[in-house]
């Protein structure tokens, strides 16, 4: 898993849908009840972390993105429908 890929992408959809870090992670915080903070957010733009197995659960849902295009393991960026 690149680091440096994930911590772009989390970047380039924030800024895509002009985002600021605070308002990520409110969104990501009240529709997922999970907890994460701007510095973490940070942390994983400046590829200093990466996110947990959870976080990047929500991150896709919420961007709906493909889990395998936010880990680079294809250029799909749009996840497959099932229905």
């Amino acid at each position: 898993m690149d680091a440096l890929n994930i911590g772009n992408k989390i970047k380039e959809l924030r800024n895509e849908r002009d985002l600021s870090m605070e308002m990520l992670v409110s969104d990501i915080n009240r529709l997922y009840g999970v907890k994460i903070t701007k510095s973490m957010v940070s942390r994983w733009e400046s590829n200093k972390n990466v996110p947990t197995l959870e976080s990047m659960k929500c991150l896709v849902l919420y961007f709906n993105v493909s889990l395998d295009w936010f880990l680079g393991l294809t250029d799909k960026k749009t996840p497959p429908h099932l229905w």
